[in-house]
């Protein structure tokens, strides 16, 4: 395998300049008009990327729909159960333990509505903000919520 010092065009280069003793030519021109160099327009996103964000969306909205019909569910669940643990005043204990996972269930489902909403917009800061809840605030929801898929992902980053 050939070895390429890889500075010779570098110092060449920088040996050619030091012989030149010319004076920097300054255009005033270029201080006064509005022109704008081509090298720095942002290319246009081709057909693809725009499919690709544009389908990234649109299953996160259908995620956010899907997670309106659980979050709906959820409400309703909570507040039957809640009622009945009002009716008992409380003194039945499966009813209580029930009434605990139907609000942490209640809860995931608004964070994953908050998270999927901002993702329509910004999926990674929605994917963020999600992240940041299971992380710090339930880490048992990442074995119920997150996709098995993510779930490696959270292993290896956390060991849960």
């Amino acid at each position: 395998m050939a070895i390429y010092n890889i500075f010779d065009y570098y110092e060449k280069e920088s040996a050619e300049k030091i012989f030149e003793r010319v004076a920097p030519q300054i255009d005033p021109n270029a201080f006064t008009s509005n022109r704008i160099d081509e090298s720095y327009l942002a290319s246009e996103p081709s057909k693809g990327e725009f499919f690709s964000a544009l389908a990234a969306r649109f299953f996160f909205f259908i995620l956010l729909i899907a997670d309106g019909v659980w979050g709906i569910w959820n409400l309703f669940s909570f507040t039957v159960k809640m009622a009945l643990c009002l009716v008992t005043f409380g003194q039945v204990a499966f009813l209580t333990k029930w009434l605990a996972k139907s609000w942490l269930s209640l809860k995931r489902s608004i964070v994953c509505f908050i998270a999927l909403f901002v993702a329509i917009f910004s999926p990674a800061l929605g994917i963020m903000f999600s992240c940041m809840y299971f992380l710090m605030y339930d880490r048992s929801g990442v074995d119920e919520v997150v996709p098995a898929s993510l779930r490696d992902q959270f292993r290896d980053l956390f060991p849960l």
